[in-house]
């Protein structure tokens, strides 16, 4: 959701269509096609700000329900093509505000890769600790098409103690950038079925996802 540039203060947004809201592995929008947007604000010190609202259809839902995710966090150069940030997020859902939860995050990124960190105290709201580790990469194959990868892993224990679970989800694609389009064509995968997210289909553990972006 979040492009940090250090250079020079940027306000940016996008919208989105995708064949599916997948988050980590899980579907959170019960397999259905999903409209997103998110606008970012990049200060010239490091700062930066988002904000993105996606569509979801998650566990006792009738209908549609907006997730709305706010975030902040620093980033800082330690070299011309290594950074280093640290920030926040902050989930909440309109009608089912039980759900809400904030995750902090620290991680490291160059021009193909991201390496991030994060933790929940209150993981969806479900009395739960989460820790969460994922590996972002890309591979340019020509000027517009380019390989993507993506591999995590999620610890996540009740908070007054109990059995914890570890999951681990990926994904292998493609993408091709069209002026200000971005398409992409994902395979994701995730090991076993992750009962920390109150989706519709915990237990469906591979599917292809398509998604198209518009920039601006």
């Amino acid at each position: 959701m979040l492009c940090v540039d250090a250079a020079h203060a940027q306000l940016s947004g996008q919208i989105g269509l995708a064949g599916d809201y997948v988050y980590r592995g899980v579907s959170l929008n019960d397999d259905r096609p999903a409209v997103t947007a998110a606008v970012n604000y990049d200060g010239a010190a490091g700062w930066y700000l988002g904000a993105q609202i996606g569509e979801t259809r998650l566990f006792g839902e009738r209908h549609a329900e907006p997730l709305w995710v706010a975030a902040a966090g620093y980033a800082h150069a330690l070299t011309s093509r290594l950074s280093w940030e640290v920030g926040a997020t902050y989930s909440n859902f309109t009608g089912f505000t039980f759900w809400n939860y904030a995750e902090m995050f620290v991680g490291l990124s160059a021009e193909r890769w991201s390496l991030r960190l994060y933790r929940a105290p209150n993981y969806f709201g479900r009395h739960r600790r989460s820790t969460y580790l994922e590996f972002n990469g890309s591979r340019p194959l020509d000027e517009r098409w380019r390989l993507l990868a993506h591999l995590g892993v999620q610890q996540a224990e009740f908070t007054r103690g109990g059995d914890r679970d570890r999951t681990f989800d990926a994904s292998l694609g493609l993408g091709a950038k069209f002026g200000r389009v971005d398409v992409q064509l994902l395979w994701v995968a995730v090991n076993r079925a992750n009962y920390a997210y109150p989706s519709t289909a915990p237990d469906e553990r591979r599917r292809w996802v398509l998604s198209a972006v518009y920039a601006f």
